[in-house]
């Protein structure tokens, strides 16, 4: 079992970027809308320490998100958990995220 992410999760490239995942006020925990993947996806990426140069581009955008459950679902969608993996458009495209909530868990 895994935590389930909602719009105050941290999520994040591995260079300092930070994503604000939209969420889904089917489902809340302590008041606090859940998210799913597609909430993830195609989010902008704000703060990255990477500089773009010949050599090396700034994390800007979401390219993919993975690591949904199967079990508990909003809307026929799986909600997105703290095992996320993806990808953004940047040097350092690893995607990884923290719950922050330690109340609801899915598989």
């Amino acid at each position: 079992m895994a935590f389930v992410l909602t719009t105050s999760s941290d999520v994040h490239c591995p260079s300092q970027g930070k994503v604000s995942p939209a969420g889904q006020g089917r489902l809340t925990v302590d008041r606090v809308p859940v998210t799913r993947l597609d909430g993830i996806t195609g989010k902008s990426v704000t703060g990255c320490t990477i500089t773009d140069s010949s050599s090396t581009v700034q994390c800007k955008k979401v390219v993919s998100a993975t690591g949904a459950a199967t079990k508990l679902l909003v809307g026929d969608e799986g909600v997105a958990l703290d095992t996320l993996g993806g990808a953004t458009n940047g040097s350092t495209p690893a995607l990884s995220a923290s719950a922050g909530q330690n109340k609801l868990k899915a598989v």
